[in-house]
């Protein structure tokens, strides 16, 4: 089966990061699925001046990766839909013909793998983690961006959203069109401890994120954590993260921190790469994300992976691992504060009692849903399920 992927994001020389978790999408389905990736993206180099491109070989089983960087001035948009096209052109130059057309991301890759996929006549399908889909948040899609959103989902054959949240925003562009739901993948190294995480000391909270207040609510998690400990629990808080946006807020908290009276027990680490977030999850008794809105956020999945339980917010797709499943932790409302110091504090009380998580089932939990393997065969058989 040939699979050609549309991706709006994926990591590249501008952002080594971005769309991380599409490439784990595309990796998952490479030792089962011969995989070709087609991405572009603006650059802002000053000696790029006309198209470039990056014809490579990719990484984890995937056979070939173009990349299309275009200058970044207006229009940026048409500038990163043609050069899409003109990938395509190639490819098709070539005799390359896809049985499958996956678009990650209805973003600016869109038009262009609806027209090719009906140029192929290969089904489209569409996986989505994009917040904007959340207008209930204050989340929005641009007026060009909503209807080539609009025209991508109304022109699959079949929608990958990886949240029943998520896959119901995505309906109301397309109702008649079928989903199924398909998480993010975890990486390898996002495992159980060597050692076992210990019952003595105080409680070790962990916070991974991009630290940004509008969407983490980093602000309202540190006044939780201060109010937890003014009523008795021993507790001490890693934060990791905060490029970009996030980095900028991170004085702020800092600030914040000293003011609650938490400079002892709040470190801020700054961004990590995942072997480091996947050491201090090992560290970790809790991790704790106090989101104002989400999709299924990967470090949720990463912490299970690892046996860690998690103290976060019902929003997106959260509650629907984490409702009635007290052994993956605990589930508050999104700004209730005293919801997020009730849950530290019984953690905290565990911890003094010397019981520590059910670990165990907690990986299996995650290993069932979201490895490689599990997420590759998941779709797979939506790739075959859209197949003539």
């Amino acid at each position: 089966m040939r699979v050609l992927h549309f991706a709006s994001w994926h990591p590249n020389r501008v952002h080594p990061q971005l769309g991380n978790f599409v490439a784990r999408h595309i990796a998952a389905v490479a030792p089962q699925a011969a995989s070709t990736v087609v991405h572009a993206w603006p650059d802002s180099a000053r000696l790029l001046q006309r198209r470039q491109l990056a014809d490579e070989a990719g990484k984890e089983g995937v056979e070939r990766i173009l990349t299309a960087y275009v200058p970044n001035r207006p229009p940026r948009r048409w500038r990163v839909e043609r050069a899409y096209g003109r990938l395509c052109e190639r490819l098709d130059r070539e005799g390359y013909r896809p049985d499958v057309v996956h678009l990650h991301i209805a973003a600016e890759a869109a038009i262009p793998a609806v027209q090719w996929a009906e140029k192929w006549r290969a089904p489209l399908v569409v996986s989505e983690n994009w917040t904007a889909y959340h207008a209930e948040h204050g989340r929005f899609f641009r007026q060009k961006e909503e209807r080539a959103v609009k025209q991508a989902l109304q022109a699959a054959a079949l929608h990958l959203p990886v949240s029943e949240h998520l896959a119901r925003a995505m309906a109301r562009y397309a109702p008649d069109v079928p989903q199924r739901v398909v998480p993010n993948v975890v990486e390898a190294h996002f495992a159980v401890p060597s050692q076992r995480r210990g019952t003595a000391g105080a409680l070790r909270l962990l916070h991974v994120s991009s630290m940004r207040d509008e969407h983490k609510n980093i602000s309202g998690m540190l006044r939780a954590v201060a109010a937890a400990v003014s009523h008795g629990a021993d507790v001490v808080l890693d934060c990791y993260g905060g490029a970009g946006e996030g980095g900028a807020e991170l004085p702020k908290y800092m600030d914040l921190a000293a003011g609650l009276g938490l400079t002892d027990r709040v470190a801020f680490h700054g961004p990590a790469d995942p072997v480091a977030v996947a050491e201090a999850m090992g560290r970790a008794d809790a991790l704790v994300l106090f989101s104002r809105f989400e999709n299924l956020p990967c470090v949720l999945l990463e912490a299970w992976s690892t046996g860690l339980p998690v103290l976060a917010t019902d929003v997106g797709g959260v509650g629907e691992h984490l409702r009635d499943r007290p052994a993956l932790g605990a589930l508050v409302a999104s700004e209730d504060e005293a919801g997020l110091v009730a849950a530290i504090q019984q953690r905290a009380r565990m911890k003094s009692a010397g019981e520590g998580a059910d670990e165990a089932a907690i990986v299996a939990y995650a290993t069932q849903r979201f490895t490689p393997g599990a997420v590759g065969a998941g779709l797979i058989e939506a790739y075959r399920s859209v197949l003539p």
